[in-house]
């Protein structure tokens, strides 16, 4: 990718009787938005979670102007959106209260149940590894720069490791972190990632936050997220982070805090006097990179034993998404689009008081639009939580 800044000359002319100056003028910058999604106006006390479906589907959004008013906060989290937002707006985005998609922080168990329930990621982040409990290990942190599980640190000291950011400076693809490694305590969770563009302007006096949740007893911390705003004036005097999440070590110098994600600011006029965390990149406006709805990579379950599987399952104990009453091999149906053909995903479980599983389901096949799988699992009794992952290279 090349970037190029505009070259300007002002030449002058000895011989005329006059003086030319060049002509002050502002820049603009097209966010793409057709405002289909109408205006996202924020103004509830408290934490409001975001649960809106776009209007084109996918995660890009259509606004027109964007408002996250003082005292409110818009939660964005990973248990509703698996992949990156895009927010686009045609008008001005203020953001005076806060825009939460960190990931969330590790803890303890102290029963099977509470083990199995994992840390929650921001939205196109990964999980912390699930900790060791009972009879089942600690697992690794999800995400390619998931945290390792036993990192050896020193004096028969061990540590689950830090969870790294795996994107670039300029946010394409635009991803988020990575989760810690699990060990006594979950590891954090990752921090989402969030494009925000605006043809007009972008104000932070509050805090746009895409840390990672910090590590608990020995578990790493989760990685910073990604954020990029791109308009063409930025202004305010708010937070803007994508900080790693603190170390779970106990001691302070365990060192497996997690790595920091990046924070990208394009502009043409900056006048942002705030404060910034993690990996901070500057830039004038380029392209938005954007992908299309129809070509965003998914894969989801969508029956286990013949039973279909809610679209947005919420992973609850208190109403299970699914209810079986057998001891039976299951089959378990897997649907993708746009990953490619011939990757074989991976299916974990984790049921309370009885060991992990992770069962490698057959090879997707169909199309790269849409494409299927299937894998066999027989449950144990109890609650479990499962999630499937497919991992390929570009």
């Amino acid at each position: 990718m090349q970037i190029t800044d505009e070259l300007r000359r002002l030449s002058t002319l000895a011989l005329l009787a006059c003086c030319l100056t060049a002509s002050a003028y502002a820049q603009s910058f097209p966010s793409g938005s057709t405002g289909a999604d109408g205006n996202l106006n924020i103004t509830a006390p408290g934490v409001t979670v975001f649960t809106q479906t776009p209007a084109g589907g996918g995660t890009v959004y259509n606004f027109g102007t964007i408002n996250i008013a003082q005292g409110s906060t818009l939660k964005l989290s990973g248990a509703v959106f698996s992949q990156p937002l895009y927010f686009l707006a045609t008008g001005a985005v203020t953001i005076a209260g806060t825009l939460d998609l960190s990931g969330q922080s590790g803890s303890q168990p102290a029963s099977s149940a509470q083990r199995t329930a994992g840390t929650t990621p921001g939205p196109g982040a990964y999980g912390g590894g699930l900790a060791a409990f009972g009879s089942d290990a600690a697992l690794p942190g999800q995400g390619p720069s998931g945290g390792a599980v036993s990192v050896y640190y020193c004096c028969n000291y061990y540590v689950g490791g830090p969870g790294g950011f795996s994107g670039n400076q300029f946010l394409v693809p635009l991803v988020g972190g990575s989760g810690g490694g699990g060990q006594v305590g979950t590891g954090g969770a990752g921090g989402g990632a969030i494009l925000i563009a605006s043809s007009v302007s972008i104000a932070v006096t509050g805090t746009i936050t895409a840390s990672g949740g910090a590590g608990s007893a020995n578990s790493g911390g989760g990685s910073g997220g990604g954020v990029r705003l791109v308009a063409p004036s930025i202004s305010g005097t708010g937070t803007i982070t994508a900080a790693g999440g603190g170390p779970g070590g106990t001691y302070n110098s365990s060192n497996n805090g997690g790595g920091n994600g990046v924070v990208r600011l394009e502009f043409f006029q900056n006048t942002f006097t705030g404060t910034t965390a993690g990996t901070l990149y500057t830039a004038t406006p380029v392209n938005l990179y954007v992908p299309a709805p129809s070509a965003q990579p998914t894969i989801m379950v969508t029956s286990i034993g013949g039973i279909a599987v809610p679209a947005n399952p919420t992973g609850s104990f208190t109403v299970p998404d699914v209810l079986l009453n057998t001891s039976s091999p299951l089959t378990v149906n897997i649907q993708a689009s746009n990953i490619p053909l011939g990757t074989a995903p991976v299916i974990y479980f984790s049921t309370q008081n009885f060991p992990d599983q992770a069962i490698t389901a057959g090879a997707l096949a169909g199309t790269l639009a849409q494409s299927t799988s299937t894998a066999t699992v027989t449950l144990n009794p109890g609650y479990s939580i499962g999630y499937v992952t497919a991992t390929w290279k570009q």
